[in-house]
């Protein structure tokens, strides 16, 4: 029987993807890409369910047939970690290799908390899991210490994303900010923050349920793929506000900014610094609203505009992009 080499993935990428390519490239072997779409689902409680069942609907699969397999990588957290919960439950002999990519995992105080805790912790120390890939150097130490584990179960990469720029092009600047993402938000603080400003501020977020009187601020609950790109490609700069200074967070937005050369200001957070050099390719501030307000007006000197825009994308174009994170989980993998 023939075994294959898989990237289980949960969302729609594209047939000529560029991270498939370098994986393939750098490893010297075939990868099939399973797409099990699931990251769609955040809505209400139905979408919510049928995100988690799918969780474990889909390494069952997997499981079920793990002969057929020699590695796994699980670009989705759940994919992979449930496999490997399944591996321990059954005590499978022989299971293929499983590395996981964008675990992040935060600890919570309640009953159901302290549950998930020992549920996470048991795959964690399963033994089935060759590496855990993390989006910060700082994260890398703090699980490897929370969880007792070997230093060396946990690897830190920075996170990459492929290029939209020839889907829709990169605009000049416009006349509104943009904030965006779901994950660790501080919307409380930056709504707050703009009530009083001039300028207008835009906030995509499918689960934002904060609503604001200002005239100045505009909630976009429904816009994905090709719609978001458009309004980031219009922006003037991006803002990412975060609640959690220690959770892994905001990278993906951020990644993304570069990629359009949207200047970028994030509030302080642990992980962040492995992917801005402050006052070069973004800038980095205290959560406050003076700290907030003199980034914008430090934005209105064009030429410093244009500095950091064009070192932003230069940065993403050589550290950033889907094909240089390809690369490094290809030598990885090997």
């Amino acid at each position: 029987m023939s075994k294959e080499n898989v990237i289980l993935i949960d969302y729609n990428a594209p047939d000529d993807w560029e991270f498939h390519k370098a994986i393939e490239k750098t490893t010297g072997k075939k990868w099939r890409v399973y797409k099990a779409i699931s990251n769609e689902n955040h809505g209400g409680i139905l979408q919510k369910l049928i995100r988690y069942t799918k969780y474990f609907l889909v390494p069952m699969k997997i499981a079920k047939n793990h002969k057929s397999y020699i590695k796994v990588l699980a670009w989705q957290q759940f994919y992979g970690l449930i496999l490997a919960f399944y591996f321990r439950i059954f005590h499978i002999q022989n299971a293929p290799e499983i590395v996981v990519l964008t675990f992040i995992y935060k600890p919570k105080k309640s009953v159901i908390g302290k549950v998930y805790d020992k549920f996470i912790r048991y795959i964690v120390t399963s033994g089935y899991i060759k590496s855990f890939v993390v989006f910060s150097e700082n994260e890398k130490k703090r699980y490897v210490d929370y969880f007792d584990v070997p230093e060396s179960q946990f690897v830190f990469e920075t996170l990459g994303y492929e290029d939209k720029t020839q889907e829709i092009e990169i605009g000049e600047p416009g006349n509104f900010y943009l904030a965006a993402g779901r994950s660790n938000r501080d919307y409380k603080f930056l709504t707050a923050a703009w009530a009083g400003r001039e300028e207008q501020l835009e906030i995509i977020c499918d689960t934002l349920s904060l609503k604001s009187n200002s005239s100045n601020i505009r909630v976009l609950t429904s816009c994905h793929d090709n719609e978001f790109f458009e309004e980031l490609a219009k922006c003037r700069a991006v803002i990412v506000t975060l609640e959690d200074t220690h959770i892994s967070s905001g990278q993906l937005v951020i990644i993304q900014a570069m990629m359009y050369g949207k200047p970028v200001i994030v509030t302080e957070n642990d992980t962040v610094k492995d992917y801005i050099d402050t006052g070069k390719t973004g800038m980095i501030i205290p959560k406050t609203e003076k700290a907030l307000a003199d980034a914008i007006l430090s934005l209105k000197d064009e030429t410093y505009y244009k500095k950091i825009s064009t070192a932003e994308r230069k940065q993403y174009e050589s550290k950033f992009s889907v094909y240089a994170m390809g690369t490094a989980i290809g030598k990885l993998l090997n």
